[in-house]
């Protein structure tokens, strides 16, 4: 008996292979579906439009997703790839470095007019809390992770001051960017990018400066 016969033993090499091409092509449809749903929201995502960006039919759907539902989970968690450039970039920083870098590469017109390339939290938030079913709790985990992200970047240690710093730069890079997207007038647009990252850069020299008196 040939052992490839014996079942649990190994795999024929055509079906790994059919499963990485599988598993590659339902990764091709998920970075789209993440792209879109920054661009367009929940309710603008359509299983067409998202198919056929990928390059493939629309019956192809159901082989790689159960429902929409699934796919708009899978492509939220997908759309953090703007999280890990953003934190990754700040990483290469010196430490007093970080937080301005972060300010000011989030709070910018390029990231405020590609909504399709940048943070989840600003583009879909709203969206989020409203959708009901398992979508607040997706959401709460991603935040959940940010803001863990944000302490270890930006702190020395996990402590309470450290989490609402971290909350407090996160409040205002996602609230400065939604403003920015809600309004029609471009010069205070810019405005409300400009004041956001300004602010922050003062609070947390003021923050450095009292720090240091203290000790």
């Amino acid at each position: 008996m040939k052992l490839d016969s014996v079942p649990g033993t190994r795999q024929p090499a055509s079906m790994g292979k059919r499963a990485e091409e599988k598993e590659a092509t339902r990764q091709q449809i998920v970075t789209e579906a993440s792209k879109l749903i920054r661009q367009n929201g929940i309710a603008g995502l359509k299983v067409a439009d998202v198919m056929a960006e990928a390059g493939l039919t629309h019956g192809a759907f159901y082989a790689h997703f159960a429902d929409k539902n699934e796919l708009i989970e899978a492509a939220f968690h997908e759309a953090f790839d703007h999280r890990e450039n953003w934190i990754g970039s700040a990483q290469k920083r010196p430490t007093e470095d970080r937080l301005p870098h972060l300010l000011n590469t989030y709070l910018t017109p390029k990231h405020r007019d590609t909504p399709e390339q940048g943070c989840a939290f600003a583009a879909l938030a709203r969206e989020f809390a409203q959708a009901g079913g398992n979508f607040p709790k997706t959401f709460e985990e991603e935040l959940g992770i940010s803001i863990q992200r944000l302490i270890e970047l930006l702190s020395k240690e996990d402590s309470d001051d450290a989490r609402a710093t971290a909350m407090g730069v996160l409040s205002l890079c996602v609230g400065g960017m939604v403003l920015s997207r809600a309004v029609e007038n471009p010069k205070l647009s810019n405005e409300l990018l400009k004041a956001a990252a300004a602010f922050g850069g003062s609070a947390s020299r003021q923050t450095k400066s009292t720090r240091k008196r203290k000790t």
